[in-house]
């Protein structure tokens, strides 16, 4: 089983299934140039979540703390799990980072930054890993957005949900949520006040 956004339960045969199927539709949908790799990544990233329970720093100045300190292999994990924290931030609550005034800027990249990092520790001519933290770094951007796709096409299309996607495309003008609401029925359009009305 798997949660949605607005904690459902969606009957799954596993999670890495659920998101995979769904991380792959977004991707192709949005037109994102990742491999397959990096698709597999996100799918187990979003799986992972699901079964989170640990206690680990929740800042990104924390983990970059540890990782900056650790020997190679902690490192490592720290880059990486820096690199996941801030793209499942962006991703799936961006709205709860703009409530808090924290700059969704930050986040990529901080993000983005350790998944560059991540991947020349991991460099090798044969690919791997650090590869698909290389593209990650590199795609930063394309892989929150599929991030965001996934979590959009859970939610369910109740007003508020509309009424939060035209809000958010109000404030970014995000060309995804202008499609989504198009999706859902909605045209977007900017109103000014009438000037001279009366």
């Amino acid at each position: 089983m798997a949660l949605n956004a607005k904690l459902s339960v969606v009957p799954a045969d596993n999670l890495f299934d659920f998101f995979r199927e769904r991380v792959d539709d977004a991707a192709r949908a949005r037109g994102a140039p990742v491999s397959q790799d990096t698709v597999y990544y996100l799918s187990n990233l979003l799986a992972e979540q699901g079964h989170r329970d640990d206690e680990e720093p929740t800042t990104l100045v924390e983990l970059r703390a540890r990782a900056s300190q650790a020997e190679f292999a902690e490192a490592l994990t720290c880059w990486r799990r820096l690199g996941d924290h801030a793209l499942v931030q962006l991703g799936f609550f961006r709205d709860h980072l703009r409530m808090r005034r924290i700059s969704p800027d930050y986040y990529a990249d901080m993000g983005r930054g350790a998944y560059g990092t991540a991947a020349r520790m991991l460099r090798d001519p044969e690919g791997g890993l650090g590869e698909v933290f290389g593209e990650m770094s590199a795609r930063f951007d394309d892989c929150t957005q599929v991030i965001a796709e996934v979590r959009d096409e859970a939610r369910e299309n109740n007003a508020t949900d509309i009424v939060r996607l035209y809000e958010e495309w109000l404030a970014t003008g995000s060309p995804r949520v202008a499609e989504r609401l198009r999706q859902l029925g909605v045209v977007p359009a900017r109103f000014s006040p009438c000037v001279g009305a009366g």
